[in-house]
């Protein structure tokens, strides 16, 4: 797809044609946006922006966790530098500006997808590359005012990165919440399947939100001088939040080691209900199989000859089994 630029003024977009040159930043700042990048649009930002051929290959792959990094006009290649595309002039070489690599998590069908956005942040400027339509973005282009900073429109899209954070956790505790009933009141075993599924998705998001935890640290510190003292004051919320978030991460992790072991002791309450079930069956019968066992055995007189006989041993067989059965509602065993 054509780079877009955003004009903050009166947020429209534009196409910039392939052989544009650097767009002004006069009035106010540029924003350019690059969804789902070609080699002819990574190739444009190379030449234009004069980027660090390892940011440009981290556009191409998509394949990052959230990091913060500085270039700088002190850049100069090797002079034995290996092919065309890594050789840069002293010259043409960019000013100060900051790679970031951020990454927010839907969810599609029930399993979390992550989604990674990488961004060029200048004085004057601020690129947004990103694979997929990021929603956000155009929720940030609507509450735009025309004299934004770059690096305060870089919180406010992390912001709204982190924010989404916070629906999604909320939909994970409803669901813990309804394992929790579901175990007290009939757990299956996919029960047992949610609730690993949902551990594994905890995990997934704890490895997210950790690295992009460090780079709102990073920025709301003073070591990078393209991020204003009052702009980083607002990267320090958004760490906050972070935060928050990783110790929410944390909590329903906790809930669901204490769901799953509340699963297994009522599988293994319920296993020994049964046994127990099983095993007073079993006693009750055993009297009563050797009464008729010993009964049907080869006398020379066959106690069924005798009334007397007969009758003390049905008396037996009805008689031994009541009295176990009482004996163990007495005990509390039933």
């Amino acid at each position: 797809m054509p780079i877009t630029q955003i004009n903050l003024a009166n947020r429209t977009t534009t196409e910039l044609p392939p052989d544009a040159a650097r767009p002004t930043a006069a009035p106010g700042i540029v924003w350019l946006d690059v969804s789902a990048p070609t080699e002819d649009d990574l190739a444009w930002l190379a030449r234009t922006y004069a980027f660090h051929p390892l940011a440009i290959e981290d556009c191409r792959n998509f394949n990052q966790r959230a990091k913060v990094e500085a270039y700088g006009d002190t850049f100069a290649p090797p002079e034995n530098s290996a092919g065309a595309d890594l050789t840069l002039p002293r010259s043409n070489a960019a000013s100060d500006y900051l790679f970031l690599s951020l990454t927010i998590t839907g969810r599609d069908d029930g399993d979390l997808r992550a989604q990674e956005m990488e961004a060029f942040l200048g004085p004057d400027y601020l690129i947004t590359v990103h694979r997929e339509p990021l929603p956000i973005l155009d929720a940030v282009r609507e509450h735009l005012a025309a004299n934004t900073r770059a690096d305060f429109l870089l919180y406010l899209i992390a912001d709204h990165m982190v924010d989404t954070y916070f629906p999604l956790l909320d939909e994970m505790d409803d669901e813990i919440d309804a394992l929790e009933d579901q175990i007290l009141e009939n757990a299956t075993q996919a029960t047992m399947q949610r609730i690993f599924t949902l551990k594994q998705q905890l995990v997934f998001l704890r490895k997210i939100t950790a690295p992009m935890r460090d780079v709102m640290n990073a920025l709301a510190g003073t070591r990078y001088g393209l991020v204003d003292a009052q702009t980083a004051l607002y990267f320090r919320d958004a760490y906050d939040h972070l935060t928050r978030i990783y110790d929410l991460i944390e909590t329903s992790r906790d809930l669901l080691g204490n769901a799953l072991d509340a699963y297994l002791s009522t599988v293994s309450n319920r296993l020994n209900e049964v046994m127990k079930r099983l095993t007073l069956l079993t006693t009750v019968f055993m009297p009563i199989s050797f009464l008729v066992g010993f009964g049907g055995m080869n006398f020379i007189q066959m106690p069924f000859n005798n009334p007397l006989a007969f009758g003390i041993l049905i008396t037996l067989l009805v008689c031994v089994p009541v009295t176990m059965i009482v004996w163990f509602r007495r005990s509390k065993w039933v």
